[in-house]
């Protein structure tokens, strides 16, 4: 267990690009959708 913790502390990387891409994924659709829903609503 402690190899694995160890890993885990020498590739912090890994695990910070994945909640950062997935953070940037959730943003860029939530943005997508309101510019859709605002152009739906002015139409």
């Amino acid at each position: 267990m402690s190899d694995r913790h160890r890993t885990w502390r020498d590739q912090p990387r890994g695990l910070a690009c994945a909640v950062i891409a997935a953070f940037f994924v959730l943003t860029t659709a939530a943005f997508a959708f309101a510019v859709i829903a605002v152009v739906a609503a002015m139409r």
